[in-house]
């Protein structure tokens, strides 16, 4: 609380209260700090962390609790000097797959977040070696998912809408594909283009859950409802068992 001063306002004998001017940014510019050790944000209105961040190396703790923080931007893996981590009390639903690389971390909290991955009960022993492993395992089983539903789309599809699904996914089909039509039946080009996608995908650091996302938003759009039912029975299935 900040100090208050003159007099007390008569309707509040007993208390001094001061507004508290609260952040709701943090500038692009803190990237420049290279040398900061220590920073505290805790107690603002900060929705996001700056897609920069990881450009302060020499970062050893970061106090961001009570803000409104919903993602972590995947350059936060750049923290390699990172010990102290507080985000209890943040809006995050998700954590990054690769947080376990920040191997200097000790101290950490996600308490008071409405986490789904990994879901709160995970991160309430404030262990990383168990949010890492949790996160893992859900990795890999999201890719054999993905797998099925590539073969489910394979198998599936009609020419006509293996076109409108590659101008959706802005796939671009070559000439090597167009000659090989007629000795490559179509689920193996299906399955070859959606391949490519995924690989071009994640390059650019896509997960595997917007992956998914992606491809079926576009099958709904081209109007692939059969394909889609078996992908939600899929779906459906997979949440009954385990990998």
């Amino acid at each position: 609380m900040l100090p208050c001063a003159g007099p007390r306002p008569a309707h509040h004998p007993s208390h001094c209260h001061c507004e508290r001017l609260q952040l709701t940014r943090l500038p692009e510019e803190l990237s420049n700090m290279t040398q900061l050790k220590r920073l505290d944000i805790s107690n603002n209105a900060i929705r996001e962390i700056p897609r920069n961040i990881g450009e302060l190396r020499s970062l050893v703790s970061l106090s961001a609790h009570n803000n409104q923080i919903s993602y972590l931007p995947p350059s936060f893996l750049c923290l390699n000097d990172l010990q102290q981590l507080n985000l209890s009390g943040n809006n995050l639903t998700v954590l990054l797959n690769g947080i376990h690389n920040l191997f200097s971390l000790k101290e950490i909290n996600f308490d008071d977040n409405p986490l789904l991955r990994p879901p709160m009960e995970i991160c309430k022993g404030k262990q990383l070696y168990t949010i890492a492993h949790y996160l893992q395992r859900a990795d890999q089983r999201d890719e054999k998912i993905l797998e099925k539903i590539f073969n489910i789309v394979a198998n599936n599809i009609t020419e006509t809408n293996f076109k409108f699904l590659c101008q959706k996914l802005n796939l671009v089909i070559s000439e090597t594909d167009i000659s090989a039509k007629s000795t490559v039946s179509l689920s193996e080009r299906v399955r070859q283009a959606l391949d490519r996608w995924k690989t071009d995908s994640n390059n650019l650091s896509l997960t595997t859950d917007a992956l998914r996302d992606q491809l079926t938003r576009a099958l709904t759009m081209i109007g692939a409802y059969e394909i889609m039912d078996k992908i939600t029975a899929l779906k459906l299935f997979t949440r009954a068992i385990k990998f």
